[in-house]
């Protein structure tokens, strides 16, 4: 990692925008599933690939066998969805949120073999879910060295 001398708060995090959190997603990149079930975190990590039709945000696919995903999916019908990217440099970080479901119809599988969703190990993955985007955030960190003055958070 490269750090660089001191800065200021708002040069070391930059809200990136939707577009840009968007852009970021639709990269091939290890993504993890947040999930809850029976009041408990889940987070798996998964290979997905983004689909966008031009309306809203867009669709997540993850190709998935029986398991605690696919229960989720289709229990708690909502999840959310986080991508990192670490350089030498900084870092950059996207969350998305969106509504869950298991992919039945045949047009639907059909544009998901189009996506370029491909399991990463081989094993049996029949299922696939879909997460329909309903928000985005990201944030872009620059790596370098804190100030050495300035205002202290008091815990409250």
């Amino acid at each position: 990692m490269k750090w660089v001398g001191p800065m200021s708060d708002d040069q070391i995090m930059e809200i990136l925008t939707q577009e840009e959190s968007i852009d970021f997603l639709d990269a091939p990149r290890l993504g993890r599933l947040v999930t809850v079930i029976a009041g408990e975190p889940y987070i798996f990590p998964v290979n997905y690939a983004l689909h966008r039709d031009g309306t809203g945000l867009g669709t997540l696919y993850i190709r998935t066998a029986p398991g605690d995903k696919l229960f989720a999916a289709t229990v708690t019908r909502s999840a959310a969805f986080e991508v990192d990217e670490l350089t030498e440099t900084g870092a950059r970080s996207v969350i998305a949120r969106g509504r869950t479901r298991v992919v039945e119809h045949h047009d639907e599988l059909d544009l998901v073999d189009t996506v370029g969703l491909v399991p990463w190990i081989a094993t049996w993955k029949p299922t696939v879910i879909a997460v329909d985007l309903v928000s985005i955030t990201g944030r872009r960190f620059r790596f370098g060295l804190p100030q050495q003055t300035g205002e202290a958070e008091v815990p409250g």
